[in-house]
């Protein structure tokens, strides 16, 4: 937000929203959940070190923009909505409010739309997903790249699912393929999920 400027009444709210948010990310245990389940070995590697050095006195903010840049703001409704205290649209609703809506990625940068539905690559749709409910695997990994800002490989999002039987990798990543154009997702070798730009069929 602009200094200097008088806020609207949406503009303060979104300031209170987002000092609250502060207040609620800013915790050991938010901090080990982000360490653990929601950085991946890249960004765990850009914090150089383990948790007690990447986070001391529990700054997850600052862990967080060492490890995945951008600004403040930006990051403590990232944290938040990583780790479940806050919806994605709300985290829509601040970054609008404080001009930090993203903009659009480029040609060869996908981009998960949670809200939508769709996974872009660029300005082009190349999935559409059935719902949110219908599909949670699949809304998992596209979740998972979403927040890591689309690294080529993440650690698998389905091992934290909660679900009486862990669902299979690979059948999730075989059905996220169908009706998928212009990239491909494939097992990592290491147990996660990557994914390449089509027509690259590397070994799974």
């Amino acid at each position: 937000m602009k200094k200097d400027a008088r806020l609207t009444p949406s503009q303060q709210q979104a300031v209170e929203a987002v000092q609250h948010a502060r207040r609620l990310v800013q915790t050991d245990t938010v901090g080990r959940k982000v360490w653990l389940e929601v950085f991946t070995d890249a960004d765990r590697k850009r914090c150089h070190g383990g948790y007690a050095k990447a986070c001391p006195n529990a700054d997850v903010i600052a862990m967080w923009m060492q490890a995945r840049r951008g600004s403040e703001y930006r990051a403590i409704v990232d944290i938040a909505v990583a780790v479940g205290l806050m919806t994605p649209d709300r985290r829509e609703w601040l970054l609008k409010e404080a001009g930090e809506k993203a903009a659009m990625p480029s040609a060869g940068t996908p981009h998960w739309d949670r809200d939508a539905c769709k996974l872009y690559l660029g300005k082009k749709v190349i999935r559409d997903v059935l719902s949110l409910k219908r599909a949670p695997h699949i809304v998992s990994i596209l979740d998972a790249f979403e927040f890591a800002r689309w690294p080529t490989s993440i650690d698998d999002p389905l091992s934290k699912a909660k679900a009486e039987v862990p669902p299979s990798l690979r059948h999730t990543v075989a059905t996220l393929n169908e009706h998928l154009t212009d990239i491909r997702f494939f097992g990592n070798g290491s147990g996660g999920v990557r994914w390449a730009i089509h027509p690259a069929t590397p070994n799974d």
